[in-house]
C-alpha cells in the first residue's frame, strides 16, 4: 500500500473511531492472585482493563493504604503522554472490572509497547504482597536478564587495590578462572572513567594491620555511575568519602 493511501486510512480510521487495538500480552500474575488483568493499545491510550474478584481492591491513590497502581511505559515506540486515570470511589479504591487508561505519546514509528504494572491488591482484613505484571507487544517482550547479560558478554569487573601485589594478582586470576574479564588498578591511579567503563567495582582491602600506616588515597576514590563492592577497611574509608551513611555485610 503506498504511503499516502496508508495515511489516508489511518486518518479515515481515527475520523470514525475504528482505531485498531493492540492487544498486550500480561506476565507475572500469581496463580491465586484474585483478579484477572488484559492490557491493550491503539496508539493513544494504553488500556488496562483489572477484573476483581468480589472483597478484593486496588487502590488508585495512595490513603495510607495498599500501595497504589502505578503503570510505567517501559520499551518500544512509545512513552507516557500523561497521567494514568484509575476509576476509584470515594475511599480511593478500585473494585469490579475497572479499566485504567495511560496517555501515550509516539517516539518512533510502529506499534511495539512494553510496560510494567505494580500494585498491592486487598480485601478488608489484608493485602497480598506487591506484584508485578509485565505488559508488552510480541515485538516489545523485555529481554530476559540471562539473554541481556549473554548480548553483553562477561561481566567486566574493576579491582582495585592498594597495590598490584602478589594478593592483588590472586583475586584477580579468581575472578577471571570464574569467566569475568578483570582490570586490575590501584587507589592512586583509579579514575571515574575507568569505573563506569566496567559493570562492576571491587574496592578491595587487606586487613586493619596490613594497610595502617600505608599512604592509600581511598577518600579520593572517584564517583561512579557503577556499582561498586567495598571491601574492610579501605572500603569503609571509599563509604565515609562518598558520604554512604549505612553499610553492612562481610565478605
Amino acid at each position: 500500500m503506498a504511503p499516502v493511501l496508508r495515511r489516508c486510512f489511518a486518518a479515515l480510521f481515527v475520523l470514525t473511531g475504528l482505531v485498531a487495538q493492540t492487544n498486550l500480552d500480561v506476565a507475572g500474575m500469581p496463580d491465586d492472585a484474585p483478579l484477572a488483568v488484559t492490557a491493550s493499545h491503539d496508539g493513544t491510550k494504553l488500556r488496562i482493563v483489572a477484573d476483581l474478584q468480589q472483597g478484593w481492591h486496588l487502590y488508585g491513590r495512595d490513603v495510607g493504604g495498599g500501595q497504589p497502581v502505578a503503570v510505567k511505559i517501559t520499551g518500544g515506540a512509545f512513552t507516557a503522554g500523561g497521567d494514568l486515570a484509575t476509576p476509584t470511589d470515594a475511599h480511593g479504591l478500585i473494585t469490579g472490572k475497572a479499566e485504567l487508561t495511560l496517555p501515550l505519546r509516539r517516539t518512533v514509528s510502529g506499534d511495539a509497547l512494553a510496560a510494567t504494572m505494580a500494585f498491592m491488591v486487598c480485601d478488608a482484613l489484608r493485602c497480598l504482597p506487591p506484584i508485578v505484571l509485565e505488559l508488552h507487544t510480541a515485538a516489545a517482550q523485555p529481554v530476559q536478564p540471562a539473554a541481556q547479560a549473554a548480548s553483553r558478554g562477561p561481566c567486566r569487573v574493576l579491582l582495585v587495590a592498594a597495590d598490584e601485589s602478589e594478593r592483588t594478582q590472586r583475586i584477580a586470576h579468581f575472578l577471571r578462572d570464574r569467566g569475568f574479564v578483570a582490570t586490575v588498578t590501584t587507589y592512586a591511579a583509579v579514575t571515574a572513567a575507568q569505573c563506569d567503563q566496567n559493570d562492576v567495582v571491587i574496592a578491595d582491602s587487606e586487613t586493619f594491620m596490613a594497610v595502617r600506616g600505608k599512604k592509600v588515597p581511598a577518600e579520593r576514590f572517584p564517583t561512579t555511575q557503577s556499582p561498586v563492592v567495598a571491601v574492610g577497611f579501605l572500603g569503609t574509608r571509599v563509604l565515609e568519602a562518598n558520604k554512604v551513611a549505612m553499610a553492612c555485610g562481610y565478605i
